[in-house]
């Protein structure tokens, strides 16, 4: 049954994300590009783009390339990695434009790529659309030890919060471990709490601070088993004091998925996880007003709305 519903909203949201593909091929005197690219997306999400280099005689090729996307103004940049790659030399390129969730909607923004084949440099651009998406607001009231350990300030909180930031910066270019897509951690259904909402915290003596919901949060019981979204390599399988007993799992170069708030781990850092491998166990440790799963995406750093990545992101469905 868990493969079964990941299963109907894979397929779902395939159709969508096909609907808003483009393809390009281009040719220059060393090589020819076919290219796959989202031309439409939202905040909160990135655009993907796919490129198989073909060269026009069969040789040993060097590779160079990256993106950067524009709005009014740059809003990501990252390097192509290889997804792909046969005895002929033609080889298949993937890479990853994240969004903040409050980025702007642009319907005239682009997508700019430098790619440098045998020291042969080309630019191409392709057009692309950031479309309007608007996120809820939630208040949240904390009693008196959920508003200490949110206040507190601790040199342990400190250093958990320096770890964290310098993992999720870490862009390994050869981590290249799943390329078709996420699947849901659960087979649970409840949302109760949505990827990019602010939030207000209202802390026991009356005060407020704003936040930011940077995941999709699962109504779950303790206990309930967590899946891995898609392979990857463990990165982080520890206790952590706001997070509590949290996963974080590598899948491709600076893209990572994050499990909070367990009451158990099933791996350990280092391990090497298959799509639907079972990881943890739900629970309610560190900064959880109940029994939920909080599931996160980071790439490039930038939070990402999960069920964004339950698709088939690099266009294989199409070759």
């Amino acid at each position: 049954m868990f493969y079964k519903r990941n299963f109907i909203l894979l397929f779902l949201l395939l159709a969508v994300s096909l609907a808003f593909s483009s393809e390009l091929t281009v040719s220059y005197k060393n090589y020819s590009a076919r290219i796959k690219y989202d031309s439409v997306s939202f905040p909160g999400q990135a655009f993907f783009v796919k490129m198989s280099i073909t060269p026009v005689k069969e040789q040993n090729i060097n590779i160079e390339a990256s993106a950067e996307l524009f709005g009014e103004k740059r809003i990501s940049k990252a390097n192509f990695y290889f997804i792909k790659n046969d005895e002929q030399n033609n080889c298949q390129l993937l890479t990853g434009l994240p969004m903040w969730s409050w980025e702007k909607p642009n319907p005239a923004a682009k997508i700019i790529i430098k790619c440098s084949v045998n020291g042969q440099q080309n630019l191409i651009e392709l057009p692309v659309s950031i479309e309007e998406k608007q996120y809820p607001h939630e208040k949240i009231h904390l009693n008196e030890s959920l508003s200490d350990l949110v206040s507190t300030p601790s040199p342990e909180k400190k250093e958990q919060s320096r770890i964290l930031n310098e993992l999720l910066q870490t862009v390994n270019k050869d981590a290249v471990y799943e390329v078709e897509g996420f699947i849901r951690p659960t087979d649970k259904t409840r949302i109760t709490s949505e990827f990019g909402q602010t939030r207000t915290f209202i802390y026991n003596n009356g005060k407020e601070s704003p936040s930011y919901h940077a995941g999709l949060d699962f109504g779950i019981p303790t206990g309930s088993e967590v899946y891995a979204c898609g392979k990857g390599k463990v990165v982080m399988a520890r206790w952590r004091i706001v997070t509590g007993y949290s996963v974080i799992i590598e899948h491709l170069p600076g893209l990572y998925s994050i499990y909070y708030h367990l009451s158990e781990l099933k791996c350990k850092e280092g391990d090497i996880v298959n799509k639907g491998d079972l990881v943890a166990l739900s629970g309610a440790t560190g900064l959880a007003t109940g029994p939920h799963l909080h599931w996160e995406i980071r790439m490039n750093t930038i939070c990402l709305d999960p069920d964004s990545l339950v698709k088939n992101f690099s266009f294989s469905d199409s070759e």
